[in-house]
Formats: structure tokens, C-alpha cells, sequence
């Protein structure tokens, strides 16, 4: 006996839903493979200090973006291995750090001697090894720049979005504040920061973290990188 096919008239949601999901599979974008425009911002801006005293920075130096408060510690270690533990940097507080982001000057600190400086006597040294420790860590100084109008939907994305998004991609995020808490943190220019204890392998996973779980709102973003476009142009 021959087998008779049947013609199943699927309902138009499922036809539509299937389209969708068909569409969707296609349509996914490969990964990242170069930095957006506020990685190269800030890769510029950590780098500046080099390129003017003519300290050669290789193109692969760095792998994530560093919040304020993680670059002090990382540029801290750097220039302590770097001066095989004779030389001690110490961040200046965040608020300075704020000035010394819009001035385009790189990273603001104290250098200590913690021993006989041996080849580190010469002050050019010692400025081409803190050069090269702030150029391998490039911050992301955009919560710096939020307008104060824009500071509720700051607060409503890091609760509801961006804590969540970290957390889901296995990353650790430090307590989230009250919202008073979390203006007057952003008006002292020492905000917090959902990233402060990120830390990815290599660029690549840095691509697909900062491109699934986005630092700053979109909306907000776009007219920050646009802002530092400007700056740097005019620099």
C-alpha cells in the first residue's frame, strides 16, 4: 500500500515564529576583532604618555579596558616588577585621576624608592617604565563624563542590566550601592563601577564580554564617545 504525504498547514504564529527564529541563527555577527570607538579612545589616551617621550609601545600591550580603580593597582604592581621591587608607584585618588583624564595626561601618581635604585637613578628610566605601565593599561573613564540628567537611567541599567548580564557571564561585581549612595559617589568623581572586578584572559574574551554586558547605556555611550572624539581631535 503506498504511503500518502500530507500537507500540515501550519497556524501564522508558528510559520512567523519559525521565520524569526531561522532569521535569527543567520543573522548572529561574528566576534569582534578590533577595538570600538571608546577602546580606541582610551587605548590613545593611555598610550599618549609614550608616544611623546618616544616610548616604543607594541600594538598587543593591552587586553581589556580598566576601570579608575583597577588600573591604580595594576599600574602599581607593573612598575614594582618592571623596577625588579625597587621602585613603588601609588595612585593619586580618583577625584585627581578625574582632572588628569580630561587634561589628557595619562595616569596621575607618586613614585617611592624602596631600595637602591641601581639603573632606575636616571629620572628618563624611570618615566620610560611608568609610560609603559600606564600605555598596557588603558581606562575606561566614561562614568566620569555621565550628565548628572542622565544619572537615573545610569542607576536603573547597572541595577536591572548590567549586574545582571556580569554575574550571568561568571564575572564577580562588587555590591551595588543605594542610589543616594550612588550620586554621591558620582559627584565626589569616584563612581561605582560594575567592572571593578573584571579581569578577562585576552582580548578576545574582552570583546565578547564588553560587547554582551556594555559598560554604559548605548544611549548615554554614544554621546560620551562622541564627546572624546572631539577632545582628542582637538588635543
Amino acid at each position: 500500500m503506498g504511503l500518502r504525504m500530507r500537507r500540515l498547514a501550519l497556524p501564522a504564529t508558528v510559520t512567523v515564529l519559525l521565520v524569526l527564529t531561522s532569521g535569527c541563527s543567520a543573522a548572529d555577527p561574528s566576534p569582534r576583532t578590533t577595538p570600538d570607538p571608546a577602546e580606541r579612545a582610551a587605548v590613545a589616551q593611555a598610550q599618549h604618555p609614550a608616544m611623546r617621550d618616544g616610548v616604543p609601545i607594541a600594538e598587543d600591550v593591552w587586553t581589556q579596558l580598566w576601570t579608575p580603580r583597577q588600573a591604580g593597582s595594576a599600574i602599581r604592581d607593573c612598575v614594582y616588577e618592571g623596577s625588579g621591587g625597587v621602585l613603588a608607584f601609588r595612585a593619586a585618588p580618583l577625584a585627581r585621576q578625574s582632572e588628569v583624564m580630561y587634561l589628557g595626561e595619562g595616569f596621575s601618581g607618586s613614585l617611592s624608592a624602596l631600595g637602591a635604585l641601581g639603573d632606575f637613578g636616571d629620572q628618563r628610566a624611570v618615566g620610560r617604565l611608568v609610560d609603559s605601565c600606564v600605555a598596557a593599561y588603558p581606562i575606561d573613564g566614561r562614568l566620569w563624563l555621565v550628565p548628572e540628567a542622565d544619572r537615573d537611567t545610569l542607576y536603573s541599567y547597572d541595577v536591572t542590566v548590567l549586574r545582571r548580564c556580569l554575574l550571568a557571564h561568571g564575572q564577580r561585581v562588587p555590591r551595588m550601592p543605594s542610589r543616594a549612595r550612588f550620586d554621591t559617589l558620582l559627584r565626589a568623581s569616584a563612581p561605582w563601577n560594575a567592572y571593578d572586578l573584571v579581569v578577562v584572559a585576552n582580548r578576545r574574551a574582552w570583546y565578547a564580554l564588553a560587547d554582551a554586558c556594555p559598560a554604559i547605556p548605548p544611549d548615554i555611550a554614544a554621546q560620551i564617545v562622541t564627546f572624546q572624539h572631539g577632545e582628542i581631535n582637538a588635543g
